[in-house]
């Protein structure tokens, strides 16, 4: 059964990636793609004025993201009584304890750092498919 995923990520390289290793891995995602945190914001109050219809399983984003910063737009998103029950991976370059810590006081359900090896990549990606869209029991939200 194919899972809806939110990607927020303005690094065409990284879009790629993930693109590929869901292909590669036959990983049965559907993609939604935001390419910076204004287009996200502006999804959120698109799925709240139309009755919540077509939401994601999972979201995934960046932190460093044009117009709203990744750690604004987990914390607009986590307002939202509805929105906030979709887990939301922060995938990032970043390593910093502080980075980590707000997120997840923020409601980051995990953290990732995105490894620069590809085969450890698309492992990532199988592992985010197996766990969080395989195993998990994710709440109804319509």
């Amino acid at each position: 059964m194919t899972k809806k995923v939110l990607i927020v990520e303005d690094n065409e390289g990284d879009i790629k990636l993930i693109e590929e290793a869901i292909s590669d891995n036959n990983l049965f995602i559907e993609l939604e793609l935001l390419k910076d945190g204004g287009q996200a914001l502006q999804y959120l109050e698109e799925k709240v004025k139309n009755g919540y219809t077509d939401l994601p399983d999972l979201i995934i984003m960046d932190l460093n993201l044009p117009k709203v910063q990744g750690k604004e737009l987990l914390k607009e998103y986590k307002k939202d009584s509805t929105i906030k029950k979709i887990p939301i991976i922060i995938l990032t370059t970043s390593s910093l304890n502080t980075d980590i810590d707000e997120c997840f006081s923020y409601g980051a359900n995990a953290y990732l750092i995105k490894p620069i090896d590809i085969i450890k990549f698309f492992d990532m990606m199988t592992i985010i498919d197996k766990f969080w869209l395989r195993t998990s029991c994710l709440p109804e939200l319509n």
